[in-house]
């Protein structure tokens, strides 16, 4: 009984840590990686370090802003993995790895218009594509991946945020149901436990 007393009581112990995890989303707008970090159980964490590494090797730091933010540009060429890590100094620790087909692998050229929110980046041209003159040449087949690669990271970004809080808000109720559960069969281990006697 002392034994499945002691185990109930580290669950309990257990569950606010967990319901105070640290998480980060981080989303790519061309050149540009931003986001944040947020506590499952509500926050955001003011002030904490934030280090950025490509392939291994030091890309950029900094400390997050008011609002858990974070911000910064990754070079032309992404050659790896760029893996973003939170540390927060009170022991919770969040990461992220962001793989170079996010950053699209094609730079954008610099006669595109650049990328705005609800639309992709056309050639700077008076007319689409389909109509320029015979003397202009219509983009690459890799300029325009890398401009369909944006759009779509553009559109899909608050999709993954909201993702990313929903799979955090789940892994909550998951340890609440969790404790119900112990708590329902340690009550029925004590009825039939009496029951007995």
């Amino acid at each position: 009984m002392r034994r499945a007393l002691l185990l109930l009581l580290a669950l309990l112990l257990a569950g606010p840590a967990a319901a105070h995890s640290l998480r980060l989303f981080a989303k790519v707008e061309g050149r540009e990686v931003s986001g944040y970090g947020f506590f499952v159980g509500g926050g955001r964490p003011h002030g904490a370090g934030w280090s950025a590494r490509m392939a291994g090797l030091p890309l950029a730091q900094g400390e997050t802003d008011a609002e858990g933010g974070f911000r910064f540009e990754v070079p032309e060429a992404v050659t790896g993995d760029v893996v973003i890590a939170l540390d927060t100094g009170e022991g919770h620790m969040a990461r992220v790895t962001l793989p170079p087909e996010r950053f699209g692998g094609v730079p954008v050229p610099s006669g595109a218009i650049p990328l705005k929110a609800g639309g992709p980046a056309l050639p700077a041209a008076e007319e689409p594509p389909s109509a320029l003159a015979p003397t202009e040449k219509a983009p690459s087949p890799e300029v325009l991946r890398a401009i369909v690669s944006q759009a779509v990271e553009a559109e899909v970004a608050p999709l993954l945020e909201r993702i990313e809080q929903m799979d955090a808000r789940m892994r909550v109720t998951d340890i609440v149901s969790g404790l119900f559960l112990i708590f329902g069969g340690a009550g029925i281990a004590l009825w039939a436990r009496g029951r007995r006697r």
